[in-house]
């Protein structure tokens, strides 16, 4: 399967896919949806409200996409948003790569995250010893 829909500023993986990201930031955006282009849009002004439909607020994730090298947006439910920030919590105290896939539940698709942890940091602790029985 081609690679190219997986480096767009929207990447949508399919199930089994994976897409290595680093967080940069979250921000709350109001989208709806635009009969006239056929499509979701940002709501920037109060006067593009009107020419849209279904608005609501959402959760937009900027990251680094490592697949394209450039930033990517990811929009998340409140609950995808709860289940990143476990994700990327124990990223913070682990380490590793952070991936992005999406999963089928019931009718709908969400988006997970995942953490890879990092082989060579694997090991809990350095192995203590003093300095004196190491001469």
């Amino acid at each position: 399967m081609d690679e190219y829909h997986l480096s767009k500023l929207f990447s949508k993986p399919t199930e089994g896919e994976y897409v290595p990201i680093t967080f940069i930031e979250f921000r709350r955006r109001l989208v709806g949806w635009s009969p006239e282009f056929k499509r979701s849009m940002y709501v920037d002004k109060e006067d593009n409200k009107e020419k849209l439909k279904r608005i609501r607020e959402v959760n937009v994730m900027t990251a680094i996409n490592h697949i394209s090298g450039r930033m990517s947006s990811i929009e998340l439910t409140d609950e995808e948003k709860l289940q990143f920030e476990k994700v990327y919590s124990n990223f913070l105290k682990k380490g590793g790569q952070l991936m992005y896939t999406r999963k089928k539940v019931g009718a709908k698709t969400v988006s997970i995250f995942e953490l890879k942890e990092d082989e060579k940091r694997a090991i809990d602790a350095p192995e203590k010893s003093l300095l004196s029985d190491r001469m």
